[in-house]
């Protein structure tokens, strides 16, 4: 792959399109990269397509007129064929909006670099410098890739995003297969690939923040004045904040006003925006007010997380630093605290079978959850072995 006698020109025509999918079949494997801006939509806008085969480098035109990418979007779905990728979720959910499907064969480059010693998230310049020993030009970060035409210089960053992909996955595959970790990968890919594909949208209201505070007629309320934004954001192509920022949604919903003069009394709702709104706000909290109690939503389960708690997340997060560094593992693709928070839970729960948490379960089970079910019984110990390293202690049976 070698674009030094100069770029191909973008690719803006259905014929052209077409002869580049026909060479993607016929080569079973390709790097994959977008471009997109969504400040001001609600639905990203997507501006470049970049691909990459061991033979070509291009980039597609989705703004193009009359340009139909899905035979493009065809291959990308297709399971015979491979994705190259880094940190692909954005990427995978622009898919999934244009298809309604995520690509179930996708390489992950940055997930596997966490498991043969890299850190992780690892950015794709350090990554491609670290195991590549090349280093990537960048200057283009502020973009505005609406605009046309494009520099040479904007493109050749743009194809940087996939341009050492390919090689990057034959290196850390022969990596991950010497160290027996070919199928870790995997099953971290599935999983990657399943919790895009499984995201509820209808459930994305249970993460504004301040629920907490709401009874379940509050809960109800703001159930529903999120469904009503989501759905007039999206007919509008507005962002969600633009309509009604998380904040006041969450008070309106507190508030539960009953007339146009309590709702204007709440602050930031005097705009015009919303004022020409009231009306239909009002009518969504009176709906939500007449649903039998049977009906409501339940309150999400909330941990009271008290001193003690905190020095034993502190004592298995030295724990599982030190297993994943043993393993040569990056502790970020391991776990966090969450992490830790949810297997103590799960531990001093009894260990329900049907709630595993992910830190006891696969092959972070294998590297450290037994481990830390240990220690949490006494049966393994801490020790200091050098306060001046980055990982200062040692796991010892006790």
């Amino acid at each position: 792959m070698d674009d030094s006698n100069g770029l191909e020109p973008m690719i803006t025509s259905n014929d052209r399109l077409d002869e580049l999918v026909d060479h993607i079949r016929a080569i079973g494997r390709f790097a994959f990269d977008t471009e997109f801006v969504s400040e001001d939509t609600f639905e990203p806008n997507l501006c470049l397509v970049q691909i990459a085969t061991d033979e070509r480098l291009a980039v597609v035109d989705p703004l193009a007129p009359g340009l139909d990418l899905s035979p493009f979007w065809g291959v990308v779905n297709d399971s015979s064929i491979e994705l190259v990728m880094h940190a692909a979720g954005e990427d995978l959910r622009i898919c999934r909006l244009k298809t309604g499907r995520v690509p179930q064969r996708v390489f992950d480059v940055q997930i596997a670099a966490g498991f043969v010693g890299f850190g992780y998230p690892l950015s794709l310049n350090n990554l491609v410098h670290q195991q590549l020993r090349i280093t990537l030009a960048g200057g283009e970060t502020r973009t505005d890739w609406r605009r046309r035409p494009l520099s040479a210089g904007q493109m050749r960053y743009a194809l940087d995003d996939v341009r050492h992909l390919l090689e990057l996955h034959r290196t850390l595959a022969a990596e991950l297969e010497q160290r027996g970790r070919t199928r870790w990968a995997e099953d971290e890919f599935a999983d990657f690939l399943a919790s895009i594909d499984l995201r509820s949208e209808e459930e994305r209201w249970r993460k504004l923040p301040g629920l907490n505070g709401l009874n379940r007629q509050g809960l109800e309320a703001a159930r529903r004045l999120a469904e009503w934004r989501r759905e007039e954001a999206r007919l509008s192509n507005r962002p969600l904040r633009h309509l009604l920022r998380d904040d006041l949604l969450v008070a309106i919903a507190k508030r539960r006003p009953t007339s146009r003069r309590d709702l204007e009394a709440l602050r930031d709702f005097n705009r015009p925006h919303l004022l020409s709104r009231a009306n239909e706000i009002l009518r969504i909290i009176e709906a939500a007010q007449s649903v039998d109690p049977d009906q409501l939503p339940e309150p999400a389960a909330r941990h009271e997380d008290g001193p003690g708690l905190t020095m034993i997340v502190s004592l298995l997060a030295a724990t599982l630093a030190q297993c994943a560094a043993q393993h040569q593992v990056a502790v970020g693709l391991v776990g966090g605290s969450s992490d830790i928070k949810e297997l103590i839970r799960w531990h001093t729960a009894g260990r329900p079978a049907d709630k595993s948490p992910s830190l006891a379960t696969g092959w972070r089970a294998e590297i450290c959850g037994k481990i830390l079910l240990d220690v949490l019984e006494g049966r393994r110990s801490l020790r200091v072995v050098d306060p001046e390293a980055d990982v200062p202690v040692a796991v010892d049976l006790a």
